[in-house]
């Protein structure tokens, strides 16, 4: 990627299997903007349409960081959610930057918006405008509710989309509320949105024709819980709330310990430290009691059976973390991994920070957003050995790329550029 403002990070010696590809992103917030940032992972040149007058507020606050206090180029979740984009500033109310989305479109091979079904529309700007630009374009509309059904004109985040889907309500102890599901929410509904944009790329590569794709984000995250479907169709009724408890095996939870790590080791960063196990069969629960010294519990006929286990499975607690908290999380789990037994510390930031295997895998990359000290980042989540996804720029800053889009993409002479300033279509 080459851009009038941006330096590449590195040298790319593949294109991304997306290279030659053109987004324009009409994204905000985070689930809209990871999901445009995923294909720009990719290698496709994706274009964030943005204006002073309607800003991405992920510029300005966070629904995990809360109010933002920095300039608008600063912010750190914009900083995290539009890695390798191109900026353009455009008030979408003036008809001058209207044509210049047209001109885009006619260039361009998708487009992805996170906006109320019909906000598009209203300005000329939906898919029926942009089709007739270019017939072959694919876009992806990833609504809270999706475009059709009584509720389609609902609003909604992160916390919306799991309590409308029916997740959070399954989320928590018995004994407690629902939880309120955040950040994580969003990020799964952003990966389904960029998922529909690669099906739908997919299609127009073989038969040459585009499409619209009405993606529900609240549907993005029910899809997640379809054995809590198959049991209301089955039983008439819902599941409880299990905690970190399943359905059929136990022991299955966490259980606190004595230190992440051996002494020598990084304390976890808030000096708690967990471990989870599950036992999934007679195996698993021979390994677990042999490993912690807890033959005595086989012998148990509250225990002899899962589905005795699973009944009796509040009593399992005490003793088992008798044991792990007497060990480190790391030292057990690594134990009872090698008696055939699933388990794991849970781990902390910090932890997978500084962990072999991230650092093996290049987990984080060092950027420097502009206006802003050097931070660290994730990198994608796949390594392709032939067509490499990467960083390879920072978030622009607001409208950083506006005359290159329009100059150099487009085509546009300084005296239309300084006519479309005039009229306020690049605020």
């Amino acid at each position: 990627m080459t851009t009038n403002g941006h330096i590449p990070l590195q040298p790319i010696a593949h294109p991304g299997p997306l290279a030659g590809r053109r987004i324009i992103d009409f994204t905000w917030a985070w689930a809209g903007p990871y999901g445009a940032m995923l294909l720009a992972l990719l290698g496709a040149e994706v274009i964030k349409v943005e204006s002073r007058t309607r800003i991405d507020h992920s510029r300005q606050r966070s629904l995990a960081m809360g109010a933002f206090r920095g300039g608008v180029n600063q912010a750190p979740m914009f900083n995290e959610l539009n890695l390798n984009k191109l900026s353009i500033q455009l008030n979408l109310k003036q008809e001058g930057a209207k044509q210049v989305v047209r001109d885009l479109a006619a260039t361009a091979d998708g487009a992805i918006d996170n906006f109320r079904p019909g906000t598009l529309d209203k300005l000329g700007l939906g898919y029926a405008a942009l089709r007739e630009q270019r017939e072959a374009i694919v876009m992806v509309s990833a609504s809270a509710l999706g475009a059709s059904g009584p509720e389609r004109n609902y609003t909604g985040y992160a916390p919306t989309f799991a309590a409308l889907a029916g997740l959070a309500y399954l989320s928590g102890a018995p004994d407690e509320p629902p939880l309120t599901m955040g950040g994580s929410i969003d990020l799964r509904a952003g990966t389904a949105a960029a998922f529909a944009m690669l099906a739908g790329l997919h299609y127009r590569d073989r038969t040459g024709r585009g499409q619209f794709i009405d993606a529900s984000s609240r549907e993005a995250i029910a899809m997640h819980m379809g054995e809590e479907f198959l049991r209301v169709s089955l039983r008439g009724d819902d599941g409880e709330r299990l905690g970190n408890g399943h359905r059929a095996w136990a022991p299955h939870d966490v259980y606190r310990c004595a230190s992440m790590h051996e002494p020598n080791g990084a304390a976890a960063s808030n000096g708690e430290a967990w471990i989870a196990i599950a036992c999934r069969n007679d195996a698993e629960w021979d390994g677990l009691c042999e490993t912690a010294g807890l033959d005595h519990l086989r012998a148990d006929r509250r225990f002899r059976t899962g589905l005795r286990r699973w009944k009796h499975r509040e009593e399992l607690r005490a003793p088992i973390e008798a044991w792990t908290g007497e060990q480190s999380a790391q030292a057990a789990s690594e134990a009872l991994r090698a008696a055939g037994v699933p388990a794991s510390p849970s781990m902390w930031g910090a932890d997978i920070h500084a962990s072999a295997q991230f650092q093996a895998r290049s987990g984080g990359v060092a950027i420097r957003p502009p206006e802003t000290r050097q931070r660290t980042v994730l990198a994608p989540p796949w390594k392709f050995s032939e067509t490499p996804a990467a960083i390879v720029a920072p978030s622009p800053k607001l409208g950083e790329d506006t005359h290159f889009v329009l100059g150099r993409m487009l085509g546009y002479d300084q005296e239309r550029i300084d006519a479309l300033h005039a009229e306020g279509a690049l605020e």
